[in-house]
């Protein structure tokens, strides 16, 4: 059964959302507010001047029915450009939310990995896969996050010496040595000797590689 986890990281997708809504918001405000006082100084034009000519007044007033009428298109503007902001923000967010709610969730690579500690898994990569091992990388950045672990996996990553190596048995292996050539027997020796150290694959190894 999958395994969920709370990670630090699991929750920084909707507060950056947040955020960013939070400042498209302000931003919004802010211009309205602009405009509103501008308004509210064209008013205070139109009290000021009351004692005008009557035709004066009128365009004052009309001047600040305008700015007041303006100020509520831009505040419907602002609105709509941070309704549309914060959904494009959601978008781009949802591939990195689902990678990471799917390595939160995924099934542990290794049979009771979450109760090993960092050495005893340690012990256990080299006699892993590099499929297992790329596995073991995701899964451990996304729960415990344990430098010995991700840099013996880094170390043990690499090619395999020939195609579907991993899943060969010792005798596999041995068979494959007998139609390879010098450079093939050194690969296998160094890989085997980082992995799975199995001293009937070493010996085969070392025969064919000093053959040459």
């Amino acid at each position: 059964m999958p395994t969920t986890f709370e990670t630090p990281f699991a929750d920084l997708t909707n507060q950056w959302i947040e955020a960013s809504t939070r400042a498209f918001s302000a931003s919004a405000e802010l211009y309205t507010q602009a405009l509103k006082a501008q308004a509210d100084a064209t008013r205070e034009l139109v009290e000021t001047y009351a004692g005008l000519s009557s035709q004066t007044t009128e365009r004052t007033a009309e001047a600040t029915t305008e700015v007041a009428r303006e100020s509520g298109r831009a505040a419907q503007r602002a609105t709509r450009r941070t309704a549309t902001a914060t959904r494009r923000a959601a978008k781009r967010a949802k591939p990195a939310a689902k990678a990471v709610t799917k390595a939160a969730t995924a099934e542990a690579p290794i049979a009771g990995y979450d109760d090993l500690t960092a050495d005893e898994l340690v012990a256990k990569l080299p006699a892993q896969s590099q499929v297992t091992l790329a596995a073991v990388a995701a899964y451990e950045k996304a729960h415990a996050n344990r430098t010995t672990v991700l840099e013996r996996v880094a170390a043990l990553t690499g090619s395999e010496p020939a195609p579907g190596y991993d899943q060969l048995t010792a005798e596999e292996v041995q068979k494959l040595l007998t139609s390879g050539d010098a450079g093939q027997a050194a690969a296998v020796r160094d890989y085997e000797r980082r992995h799975k150290g199995r001293a009937s694959v070493l010996e085969a190894a070392a025969r064919n590689a000093d053959a040459s």
